[in-house]
């Protein structure tokens, strides 16, 4: 039986987490939530055809794009061809199906806020999903992956201030999330904060 000193506490420490939470939740008309409001999500399962904002993704699904010694083979798209106004403009290769569902999803936004639409891919998923960013560089016409973005969580965006804010990420005694500045391609740590 729970004593009537530890119920206390418990209570007290929910309270004070959630009076720290709200502080720190960035919750001015400027933040916008990161979810599927925003973004716009194409799944890939197989070979195919599949459009956004005038760019054509052209799969090449292999079922036996890797292999595990635990899973055996696991699919993927070997190769993503990706058209502009009907222009092939680039050739990606082995986005891996890691998480084991049969697809591959490719959620769209204009994440460094720059006017051009850009894409995430699932790296692992776990307790939590982890991406792969590549970013459109107007100037080169192409999708680059942004390797130091790689394992970047967003819970929020400031579109006005170009800001993001990580989801919370811990252990039950210490939480932090990272706020980044976007500079043009570039994640510029500003600040990290503790609860």
């Amino acid at each position: 039986m729970v004593s009537y000193r530890t119920m206390k506490n418990t209570i007290l420490l929910i309270l004070l987490s959630s009076t720290i939470l709200k502080s720190q939740s960035f919750t001015s008309k400027d933040w916008k939530v990161m979810d599927n409001k925003l973004t716009t999500t194409l799944t890939f399962t197989k070979s195919e055809i599949q459009k956004i904002q005038g760019f054509s993704f052209n799969s090449v699904w292999d079922n036996q794009l890797s292999y595990s010694s635990n899973l055996g083979y696991y699919g993927g798209i070997a190769e993503l061809h990706i058209l502009k106004m009907n222009y092939e403009i680039q050739t990606l290769y082995n986005f891996e199906d890691n998480i084991g569902l049969g697809q591959i999803d490719l959620t769209f936004y204009d994440y460094n806020m720059d006017g051009a639409i850009d894409f995430s891919v699932p790296i692992e998923c776990g307790k939590s999903c982890y991406f792969k960013y590549y970013l459109f560089n107007p100037k080169s016409q192409k999708f680059v992956h942004q390797k130091e973005w790689d394992y970047l969580r967003i819970q929020k965006i400031n579109r006005k201030k170009k800001l993001i804010i990580t989801q919370p990420d811990g252990s039950a005694k210490t939480v932090e999330q990272i706020l980044y500045q976007i500079n043009q391609d570039k994640l510029m740590r500003l600040k990290t904060i503790k609860y």
